[in-house]
């Protein structure tokens, strides 16, 4: 099965050792500062080349754009084009900073990645041969993301797991596929499932599944 099979379908090649004893000590690391669905993936920033930029940078690029911004004056003709050397920078339809051809390139790719750098961490459940799977991205890359099933009747956590999020082709910023070992076809949608990213604290939006007892 390829890696793109094994997400889609939440099946690890491996399934990890269910812990014995919850979930003590995985809590998350100091949490990252959270500006909701455009929170940057850890190792960026939002480039803030003007009120509402939340595309995800570098703090060099960062840096770069607000030296670029501040230059304006001495870059750009009296018709609004700019100097020998320079070029629009073009981040957005009407940006007319002028900037160096290397950093128009480069605001171009980084464009281009937005929706791979932002922490926008989702999870999915799917059934595989009847048996419940679970796959997410958007996390942060090669950091641990802890899941999690809990009841709704009592609240209590019924199954958690932890996996590592890696790069994998067609999934953005860091993945995982998870093999819970548990039936799919459950009677009822009694639980949600949840995927925490430890690195930053960042939680997924809780989705229903079936969660079967064994009697």
């Amino acid at each position: 099965m390829t890696t793109r099979g094994i997400l889609r379908t939440g099946v690890t090649t491996a399934m990890a050792a269910v812990l014995a004893f919850g979930t003590a000590g995985l809590v998350p690391s100091a949490h990252a500062q959270d500006y909701g669905p455009d929170t940057c993936r850890q190792g960026f920033v939002w480039r803030d080349a003007r009120p509402g930029d939340h595309v995800c940078v570098t703090p060099q690029t960062r840096d770069q754009a607000a030296f670029d911004n501040s230059q304006v004056p001495v870059r750009t003709l009296a018709n609004g084009f700019c100097v020998q050397g320079f070029v629009w920078r073009e981040a957005w339809v009407g940006d007319t900073v002028c900037v160096t051809p290397q950093t128009r390139t480069q605001t171009r790719a980084d464009n281009g990645q937005a929706d791979d750098r932002r922490l926008a961490v989702r999870i999915w459940a799917a059934d595989t041969n009847g048996q419940l799977e679970f796959g997410g991205d958007h996390f942060n890359v090669g950091g641990r993301v802890l899941v999690q099933i809990v009841l709704n009747s009592t609240g209590t956590v019924q199954w958690s797991q932890t996996v590592t999020a890696v790069r994998n082709a067609g999934f953005a910023g860091g993945s995982f596929g998870l093999f819970t070992g548990h039936p799919f076809g459950c009677a009822s949608k009694n639980a949600t499932a949840k995927a925490i990213d430890l690195t930053s604290g960042r939680v997924t939006a809780s989705i229903p599944v079936g969660y079967c007892f064994n009697f």
